[in-house]
């Protein structure tokens, strides 16, 4: 079953989070492709009245990216082959920046038949900083249907993966792209986490339909486990449970429902789990 994952890069060397997450989630990675992505800032003298020092600085600085770049991703491969990664599955793109950083990431991500967009600290910290706080607002609206992990911090030599379920779409989707990630990977139980707030579904019918999900992807009964709790406080009660269980990934729908009619768009959920979260990955789909 092979995975093909989409790793944007920084140039801090000790950060790579993004590709140490991925590095350390696997540990039957052979089968699974990696494209680390750089995108260097552009440096630009702007009109016609610039002097020629000042593009003679703009085009060092712009090789100077360059260069850190080549060393970024370089050091994000060698990470990878150093956890069994085939080195043939292995890809890199350094390429300067054309519309802002978040806009040349996404593109890249459409335009790459990719099963997840893997952003490390400089990735979200991008999307944090140029659009609405938390996930970019075209993946929040659904404009791009590429399953994003954010790792702005995870710890490493974590394991298991805390699904959350309200039962919308978005959910069971996000249910599939965790199977399909874990299939394989046995050292990873996958936790099903659902917060009652009252209404219909039941937590039976939320927690069978995930299964039966899971079980397609070839996830084994024993490695799934059921958590249902009463809480009106949606993300603090899924934190509380991610740091008290130690879990490597919190897996979350892009929108859910609470009960009745309201639907509760992920900017909102997702970015508080964002905020809480300082040793677990998140993965956002559907």
């Amino acid at each position: 079953m092979e995975r093909n994952l989409l790793v944007t890069i920084g140039d801090d060397l000790n950060s790579l989070y993004g590709a140490r997450f991925v590095a350390s989630f696997f540990a039957r990675p052979r089968d699974t492709g990696v494209t680390l992505l750089y995108i260097a800032p552009r440096f630009e003298s702007r009109g016609a009245a610039e002097r020629t020092p000042q593009r003679s600085m703009d085009a060092k600085l712009s090789q100077l990216y360059l260069k850190k770049g080549r060393r970024a991703l370089e050091v994000s491969r060698q990470i990878l082959e150093s956890y069994d990664f085939s080195p043939r599955r292995i890809a890199t793109r350094l390429v300067s920046r054309e519309h802002g950083m978040a806009r040349d990431i996404l593109r890249e991500a459409e335009e790459g038949k990719y099963h997840a967009l893997v952003l490390g600290k400089r990735g979200y910290s991008v999307f944090r900083k140029s659009l609405q706080p938390g996930l970019p607002e075209e993946m929040v609206k659904g404009e791009t249907s590429l399953p994003v992990w954010v790792c702005k911090h995870p710890r490493r030599g974590l394991k298991n993966i805390l699904l959350c379920l309200d039962g919308s779409q978005a959910s069971l989707s996000v249910a599939d792209h965790a199977g399909f990630m874990a299939a394989g990977e046995e050292r990873h139980g996958i936790t099903l986490f659902h917060v009652s707030e009252g209404g219909a579904p039941t937590a039976e019918d939320i927690f069978r339909e995930a299964e039966e999900i899971l079980a397609s992807r070839g996830v084994e009964k024993n490695r799934m486990a059921r958590v249902l709790v009463k809480a009106e406080r949606v993300a603090k009660a899924i934190e509380g449970e991610a740091r008290e269980g130690g879990y490597a990934v919190v897996a979350v729908g892009r929108k859910g429902e609470r009960s009745g009619k309201s639907p509760v768009p992920v900017d909102s959920r997702s970015v508080a789990l964002i905020d809480m979260l300082d040793r677990s990955a998140l993965w956002v789909g559907g």
